[in-house]
């Protein structure tokens, strides 16, 4: 992916300037975050071990609908894709669990898990297209939806660092084996850190969220 090509957002005030645009504000972001968190923290070692992740995915979510519905926001679940829309319907956001390199300026991130097949049965069902299965590296149309466009949450818990890193990016591509994994934008917030007594329980698999559907075309 060419990094090159990415406008990557750091500094307090550009940050600001750029959620400003796109009609949101950074505590949303923020909150949202650390509401996760404390969902994976609030686990147990008597709770199945893939659900730590999983709980911290879905407060996040869960937390992110609520600061922005408050915010004349809609959500909407779209093949168990929990999405929320702006009012003019032209931009959408999910959150989703990033790799290691996820709210690092100077790195490039990737959704945790692969995006791949399922995205594929999604776009067969829905829109009947095939042809992008010739492709060996199908490029995501910057995931727009009857000229939608969707961003992601993305979030790694960072367990060596005692960090949270988090990041609103607009995805455009995808690799082989079905990763998201290139960025028109990034809007990286700063990490939030925790101590110590965060629990080291369950897979450290980062949450388990449903396939993100988009468009995929075939390059030209």
């Amino acid at each position: 992916m060419d990094k090159l090509a990415t406008q990557v957002y750091a500094e307090v005030n550009e940050v600001n300037d750029c959620l400003a645009r796109l009609g949101l504000t950074r505590e949303t972001f923020v909150t949202a975050a650390r509401e996760g968190l404390a969902a994976f923290a609030a686990c147990t070692a008597n709770h199945p071990v893939t659900f730590p992740g999983t709980a911290q995915w879905a407060d996040t979510n869960r937390s992110l609908r609520d600061g922005l519905v408050a915010s004349q926001w809609t959500r909407k679940n779209e093949t168990n894709q929990p999405l929320v829309i702006n009012q003019s319907k032209t931009m959408a956001i999910t959150a989703v669990s990033g790799d290691a390199n996820t709210g690092r300026e100077d790195e490039f991130p990737s959704t945790r898990s692969s995006k791949g097949p399922r995205v594929a049965d999604a776009i067969r069902a829905n829109q009947g297209r095939f042809e992008f299965m010739d492709d060996p590296a199908p490029v995501v149309a910057s995931m727009k939806v009857s000229g939608r466009s969707t961003w992601l949450f993305l979030f790694f818990r960072d367990m060596q660092r005692n960090e949270l890193r988090y990041e609103l990016s607009k995805p455009t591509s995808m690799t082989e084996d079905g990763h998201v994994s290139g960025w028109s934008e990034r809007i990286i917030f700063p990490p939030t850190q925790f101590d110590e007594n965060v629990p080291r329980i369950g897979e450290d698999n980062g949450g388990q969220s449903p396939e993100i559907v988009v468009e995929i075309r075939k390059r030209g």
